[in-house]
């Protein structure tokens, strides 16, 4: 798969949001439902830990489901709360799914072992609590025992993480990469690139969430159907086919163009 992908301005970051918002209004309640219906997967574990692996292992599968449903949105069709199991069909495509599934599971099981390391001074402080020790003391005792170090050693190998598996998902899917490594550099090579419009929208999203907080997180239900579904759009706008100008060098991976950011399928 060709490693080119197009750089956008800091201000696409809002379009793209923008995008999401319109997509969502054409069947908002469908897109509440399917998030939903992602977040019970997810938690199905708390109530049934032997579905662990199920839902881990499902995770890739109703992402990319939630993304053909976008798709299927910018060509005219209704959608429904069944168009989040479509992934689970398309043949040739879950294999690759399942192994990126399999590299997710890798890379939290270290981050889970790292976490422990780091802070296992503090972990150590909650296990020992006694009922006699006042929450106060107990936070005081917890925030002394960890480093600023290493939680910011551990933000950037989470955040690490969240770039790699962003755009690597819709390039395996969508486009066919069978090599997952691949994947996951092409995706953190976006955001380095691209790193300007995806930051201002990634702060944009933070400040909404951050404005849902007083109101008791319900906004939520709208404001992550909008994320999923712009970040789709950012994904089909980076990774737009375009031509290249025989006259002009080839560039390696990037095209400065100064396109609308706006892809209909």
């Amino acid at each position: 798969m060709s490693a080119k992908f197009r750089v956008f301005k800091a201000a696409m970051g809002v379009q793209w949001l923008k995008a999401g918002w319109e997509i969502f209004k054409t069947q908002p309640m469908t897109f509440i439902v399917m998030h939903l219906f992602m977040i019970a997967v997810a938690l199905l574990p708390l109530a049934m830990p032997p579905l662990q692996l199920l839902a881990a292992f499902s995770a890739p599968f109703l992402t990319a489901g939630f993304y053909l449903a976008v798709l299927s949105k910018q060509q005219g069709k209704t959608i429904s709360l069944a168009s989040i199991l479509a992934a689970f069909s398309a043949k040739g495509r879950r294999l690759h799914l399942f192994r990126l599934g399999l590299y997710q599971l890798g890379v939290v099981i270290l981050l889970t072992w790292g976490a422990g390391i780091l802070f296992e001074e503090a972990l150590t402080i909650m296990e020992n609590a006694s009922p006699q020790q006042s929450p106060e003391q107990l936070i005081s005792a917890i925030l002394a025992s960890i480093s600023m170090t290493d939680v910011l050693l551990f933000v950037v190998a989470h955040s690490l993480n969240m770039m790699a598996f962003a755009y690597a998902l819709p390039l395996v899917f969508f486009r066919g990469e069978k090599r997952i490594v691949t994947a996951l550099v092409h995706s953190l090579q976006v955001f380095f690139v691209n790193m300007a419009p995806l930051g201002v929208y990634s702060l944009l999203i933070g400040i909404l969430i951050a404005a849902s907080i007083p109101l008791s997180m319900v906004p939520l239900l709208v404001i992550m159907p909008i994320a999923y579904i712009s970040f789709f759009v950012s994904f089909q706008a980076i990774f737009m086919p375009f031509e290249v100008n025989p006259n002009e060098p080839e560039k390696s991976y990037s095209n400065t163009s100064s396109d609308s950011g706006r892809f209909d399928a």
